[in-house]
C-alpha cells in the first residue's frame, strides 16, 4: 500500500506541474524477479532447505521543463510479494530537485536532493548547488555547493542530526580559456554522523556491562586538482591529484591517456597512486596504513565484421602493494550484437580465470529482440579445497516492443556451482517512456 501511495504522490506532482510545462520526459520500469533461496548449507546426503521468493522493483524518472526551470526526480521502490525478507518494502529517492539553467545568462542553480560531483567533493546532499559562468566566452566558472548529507538508504528518515555534524560543502574553480584544455581546483569538507548504539564492554573487574556508544561525526577535508587536455582533437589526457588536509597527506594521484595511433587502433594507459581514504576522527585513522600503486594499459582495434563494428581489445592491469602484487589480463572482442572475452587474475587477489560470451539478435525489426549470454569461471577458494571450483552461468531473454514507448522483457537465468547444483531465476519487466511537448 505504501508503494502505491508514494507513486501516486509523485505522479500527481508531475501531472500538476505539466499543466505549466513545455516538455515532460517520463520513464517507468516495473520488474518482477523470482528465485529459490538456499536457507542453509545442506548436510551431506541432503538437498537442504529452499524457499521461493518473488520480488518487485519499480523505477520512476521524470523531468518537467518550464522554460529555464526543470523539476527532476528519480526514485525506486521494491517489495517482497512472496516470502518477506527484512522490511519487505523499501523506497529510495536518488534525486528530487528543482534546476534553473542559464539564469541571468550566467547562473545554473539546483535546489533539493542531488548528487554532487565537483573534483574532490562527491556525495548526495539535500541543499543547494550553483555554477556561475563568467567571462566573455564563459571560460571562468565557479561551482559552490552545500547541504545536509542524505540518508545512506536514500529514504526520508534519519534527520535527527545537527547540520554541523552531517553535511557536505565545498567548491570548484574551473578554467576553459585555452582550447581543448580544462583546469579545475576544488575543495570539499564532509562530516558524516553515525547512529549511537548499545554494546557490551568489560569493566575493571572484567565483568560484562552494557555501554551506550555515541561517536563523533566522521570528518573529511580534501583539496583537489583536475586536468583534461585533448590534443589534435583525437588524443585525450586526464590527470588529478587530491590532498587530505586533515591528515596532511597526499591522498590520491591519477593519470590516464587515450591515444589514437590511427583511425582503427587506440592505445590506453593509466597510473594511480592511492592512500586509504579514512575519516580524520575514525578509529581506523590511528592505525598504520600503506598506499598502493595501480597501472593499466591496453589496445583497442576497430574492425568491420559481418556488417557490424567490432572492437578487438587486449588489456593488462596490475596492483602493487608494499609486499605483494596482483595482475589482471583481459582479451576479447565486442560489438552491439555479439562478443567473447577471457579474463585472468593472478597474485594477491587470488587465482582465477573466466570466459564469457553474449549474442543478441533483432528477430523482428523494431519489435522482437533476443538476448543471451554464457559465462564460465574457475577459481581457487584457498586452503579449504585443493582443487579449483567451477562455476557456469547463463541467460536467455526476449524484449518485445509493441510500441515505440512500451517494451516488455522476459528473461531466464541459471547458475551451477559447488553449492547450487542448478539454480534458476526468472525476470519479467514492463517499461514505459513518454516525451511530450505542451
Amino acid at each position: 500500500m505504501r508503494k502505491f501511495i508514494l507513486l501516486t504522490i509523485v505522479l500527481f506532482f508531475a501531472v500538476q506541474l505539466s499543466g505549466f510545462a513545455q516538455t515532460l520526459n517520463l520513464r517507468l520500469n516495473n520488474y518482477f524477479y523470482t528465485w529459490k533461496r538456499l536457507d542453509e548449507v545442506p548436510q551431506q546426503g541432503t538437498d537442504g532447505n529452499y524457499t521461493t521468493h518473488l520480488r518487485g522493483y519499480q523505477n520512476l524518472a521524470f523531468d518537467v521543463n518550464m522554460g529555464k526551470w526543470t523539476v527532476s526526480s528519480f526514485m525506486q521502490t521494491d517489495e517482497d510479494v512472496i516470502k518477506k525478507v527484512g522490511r519487505g518494502f523499501t523506497y529510495r529517492f536518488y534525486d528530487a530537485f528543482i534546476k534553473g539553467t542559464n539564469l541571468f545568462n550566467a547562473l545554473d542553480l539546483k535546489l533539493g536532493r542531488q548528487y554532487v560531483s565537483a573534483g574532490s567533493g562527491r556525495g548526495t546532499i539535500e541543499g543547494a548547488n550553483f555554477k556561475l559562468k563568467l567571462g566573455e566566452r564563459k571560460q571562468f566558472q565557479v561551482v559552490g555547493y552545500g547541504g545536509y548529507l542524505s540518508p545512506l538508504d536514500y529514504d526520508f528518515k534519519g534527520y535527527n542530526y545537527k547540520l554541523t555534524d552531517n553535511f557536505l560543502a565545498g567548491g570548484q574553480a574551473l578554467y576553459y580559456g585555452v582550447p581543448d584544455l580544462s583546469v579545475g581546483l576544488s575543495y570539499s569538507m564532509k562530516r558524516r554522523a553515525l547512529d549511537p548504539y548499545y554494546t557490551l564492554r568489560a569493566d575493571e573487574l572484567f565483568n560484562n556491562k552494557t555501554v551506550y556508544i555515541e561517536t563523533e561525526s566522521k570528518a573529511e577535508q580534501y583539496g583537489g586538482l583536475d586536468l583534461t587536455y585533448r590534443l589534435l582533437k583525437k588524443h585525450t589526457f586526464y590527470a588529478k591529484a587530491y590532498y587530505d588536509i586533515n591528515r596532511m597527506k597526499f591522498q590520491r594521484g591519477e593519470f590516464n591517456a587515450n591515444i589514437a595511433l590511427n583511425n582503427r587502433l587506440k592505445f590506453t594507459a593509466g597510473y594511480m597512486y592511492k592512500e586509504p581514504q579514512l575519516a580524520y576522527n575514525s578509529i581506523f585513522w590511528v592505525f598504520e596504513h600503506k598506499s598502493y600503486h595501480e597501472v593499466e594499459g591496453g589496445l583497442d582495434y576497430a574492425a568491420d565484421v559481418l556488417g557490424t563494428n567490432l572492437n578487438i581489445y587486449g588489456r593488462f592491469g596490475g596492483v602493487f602493494y608494499t609486499d605483494d602484487h596482483s595482475f589482471k589480463i583481459q582479451l576479447g572482442a565486442s560489438s552491439q550484437w555479439y562478443g567473447l572475452g577471457i579474463t585472468k587474475y593472478t597474485g594477491y587477489a587470488g587465482e582465477s580465470e573466466g570466459v564469457y560470451a553474449y549474442f543478441n539478435r533483432e528477430m523482428i525489426k523494431s519489435l522482437l529482440t533476443l538476448t543471451s549470454s554464457f559465462n564460465y569461471s574457475r577459481y581457487d577458494i584457498g586452503n579449504e579445497s585443493v582443487q579449483k571450483t567451477d562455476v557456469f552461468g547463463g541467460m536467455l531473454g526476449f524484449t518485445y516492443r509493441p510500441m515505440s514507448r512500451i517494451s516488455i522483457d522476459a528473461q531466464g537465468q541459471f547458475i551451477t556451482n559447488e553449492i547450487y547444483k542448478f539454480d534458476t531465476r526468472f525476470l519479467v519487466g514492463f517499461n514505459y517512456w513518454l516525451f511530450t511537448k505542451f
